[in-house]
């Protein structure tokens, strides 16, 4: 069965190179799945020193520029601070993706993730791409997907909206990767270090439950591969994702309550701000 397509595809913007960038992917998955466009803005004069007309005159003007992209495009302005409009926005419509700039005009992007984007991720609970502003020399494409598998309910969510976000795509790829960690060295008295577990031991489980969910999920027009790697989370999926030349690292992490809200889960937190590429967050 033919997953769901993508409908509607909320992007915040700040009128940044960075929102420009995110626009940018956001127009190009809008396209490849004929869904449409909201632009959101969360109007404060003292972000960007336009006056509320001016601000509107911005947006229409991005509007018009998808539009002549062949896009449904709609926008929205509201008073309020940047994430909680973006993210109000995002969650009222429903949106199928939201699409945000990891560093906006905010200084403090140098240090962080970016107060605007780390203040959305913490409270938003549809899918969110994290795009970099190094991304902006990429081609936006969903072809090539890789998805960090630990089983848990949270990376199920991550393989079907990443099934979702490739299937109109030709030839697009699924992998789903899960990282091995093993046991520090053994050391004894006047022994060289030796692995406690061989890696191809460690990893056998690890590969029948990855074969298990490719079998689960096949069939939906989608080719699914499945990896295992030695290592940790982050360094295994910027690794592969070298490699196989991925085009969206995808992680599932939990929703945005109580603690959550304070602190991003910290593979997903890694990944978007240390990955070279667009990062989905499921939750």
């Amino acid at each position: 069965m033919t997953p769901e397509p993508i409908r509607r595809i909320v992007v915040g913007t700040d009128f940044s190179q960075p929102a420009a960038t995110a626009l940018g992917w956001a127009s190009a998955i809008a396209r490849a799945h004929g869904a449409s466009l909201l632009l959101v803005h969360g109007y404060a004069r003292q972000d960007h020193g336009l006056t509320p007309e001016e601000t509107r005159a911005a947006l229409a003007g991005l509007a018009a520029v998808e539009t002549g992209h062949g896009l449904q495009v709609h926008v929205e302005m509201r008073d309020g601070a940047a994430a909680e409009v973006v993210s109000a926005v995002a969650q009222e419509s429903g949106a199928d993706l939201l699409v945000i700039g990891s560093r906006g005009r905010n200084p403090l992007s140098r240090l962080l993730l970016g107060s605007v984007a780390d203040a959305i991720l913490k409270r938003v609970h549809r899918p969110t791409l994290v795009v970099h502003p190094g991304d902006a020399t990429r081609t936006p494409r969903s072809t090539r997907l890789l998805v960090g598998m630990d089983f848990s309910p949270e990376a199920d969510r991550a393989v079907d909206v990443a099934v979702r976000l490739a299937a109109p795509r030709d030839g697009a790829e699924v992998s789903l990767l899960h990282a091995v960690a093993l046991p520090g060295p053994f050391v004894g008295v006047e022994m060289p270090a030796v692995p406690i577990v061989e890696p191809a031991e460690s990893e056998a489980p690890a590969r029948e439950a990855l074969a298990r969910k490719v079998r689960e999920v096949g069939g939906k027009g989608v080719r699914l591969t499945a990896l295992t790697c030695p290592g940790s989370p982050v360094e295994a999926m910027r690794d592969t994702a070298q490699d196989r030349e991925i085009d969206i690292l995808v992680v599932g992490t939990t929703a945005p309550t109580g603690a959550a809200r304070v602190l991003l889960g910290s593979v997903a937190a890694d990944l978007v701000h240390h990955a070279d590429r667009p990062v989905l967050i499921v939750r």
